[in-house]
């Protein structure tokens, strides 16, 4: 197991690429080389040459030329609704010319644009799309979010969400397999994660679980006593958000911002042998269930297709050649790109027309 777990994480997510063979995407040829042609612009006063457009996730974009005025700050910007959101950030040298790389782990077609301020600015846009590399089965339709009052739940894009996981229970393997789950929901949402460290803290043991600053979601273990739900409901995770906020996204559409959210995971379950500790397997595996919980953190209800992460059943990832996979399906990642970046930033406010600054807490879902 520890063997199988290790290939998955130096791999990240490409262990999908590996088994599915000959169905793995590829990027357009040209695009691959680094082909120019119409993503080169030129002008009087400054010009861009883009590197390939067509990327895998994980891959960066990059962008080499020179603007007007030296020792300008360069930008590298997404296209959100209400406005250009920077990824990267570079000076140019003296003369205007630069290098500049960003990571943009976000799957979909994005309008992107290397960008300056100020009296000399300048900017060239292009398209970047960011493939999977695994071909998504089901229905992109068959997603459900987590909503109150006709308004979804979601944590804002624009901000990082930092996670702590708390192993205590399970040890190394635990924190593994969390980091590696919650990479696929970054490249889901585009919405940046990062561990920041350890945690003896357990949600769900009193009415509200709330967490120190400077964390955002907590990713914990524990057993059957000290979370008896785990056998009455019964289940063996539980997840969604913990804290709420009122916000406006990009569009100035109404939305509940999340601003905690908490996963846990049954102990004894953890030992029983019914579950691997991988994202592939010949049997259900703990990838599965991880996904699935942390859909719920990030705004996701049950979906009523049985080929979607988010079904309520765990453990019914099985594929046609009878293993089992943790890799989000179509109506999973649809889902999960709308309560994305693909909504823009947000912007707090005091309250609804309800006179409500936050929406109740849903009961976490297993």
């Amino acid at each position: 197991m520890t063997a199988r777990l290790l290939v998955s994480a130096a791999r990240l997510l490409t262990a999908a690429a590996l088994v599915l063979g000959a169905t793995t995407l590829a990027p357009a040829s040209a695009d691959a080389r680094g082909h120019h042609g119409h993503h080169g612009h030129h002008g009087h006063h400054g010009k861009v040459v883009w590197g390939p457009t067509t990327i895998f996730a994980g891959t960066p974009v990059t962008a080499t030329g020179r603007v007007p005025r030296g020792r300008a700050k360069v930008k590298l910007q997404v296209k959100l609704p209400g406005g250009w959101h920077t990824f990267a950030s570079t000076r140019a040298s003296r003369k205007g010319t630069f290098s500049i790389s960003g990571a943009l782990g976000w799957y979909g077609g994005h309008q992107v644009r290397v960008s300056t301020s100020g009296r000399h600015r300048f900017k060239r846009a292009t398209t970047v799309s960011v493939l999977s590399v695994y071909p998504p089965r089901g229905n992109p339709a068959d997603h459900v979010f987590l909503q109150y009052g006709g308004l979804r739940y979601s944590f804002n894009p624009c901000q990082t969400v930092r996670y702590v996981v708390n192993a205590d229970d399970v040890g190394p393997n635990g924190i593994l397999l969390a980091q590696i789950a919650m990479a696929q929901v970054s490249l889901a949402t585009g919405i940046s994660v990062q561990y920041v460290g350890t945690s003896h803290q357990i949600p769900y043991l009193t009415e509200e679980t709330r967490l120190p600053e400077g964390q955002d979601m907590l990713i914990a273990f524990a057993d059957e006593a000290e979370i008896p739900r785990f056998v009455t409901t019964p289940a063996i995770g539980f997840g969604g958000p913990i804290q709420t906020h009122a916000a406006l996204d990009g569009s100035r559409q109404r939305v509940w911002e999340t601003t905690q959210a908490a996963a846990v995971f049954d102990t004894n379950a953890w030992f029983s042998g019914n579950y691997d500790w991988s994202f592939q397997s010949a049997k259900p595996n703990w990838g599965e269930t991880m996904l699935h919980e942390f859909g719920h953190a990030f705004g996701l209800d049950h979906s009523p297709a049985a080929d979607e992460i988010m079904f309520w059943q765990a453990g019914n990832g099985r594929y046609p050649d009878g293993l089992f996979r943790g890799l989000y399906d179509a109506g999973d990642l649809t889902g999960l790109a709308t309560n994305g970046l693909g909504q823009g930033c947000f912007r707090r406010v005091g309250h609804f027309r309800t006179g409500t600054d936050s929406a109740p807490v849903p009961a976490p879902l297993p």
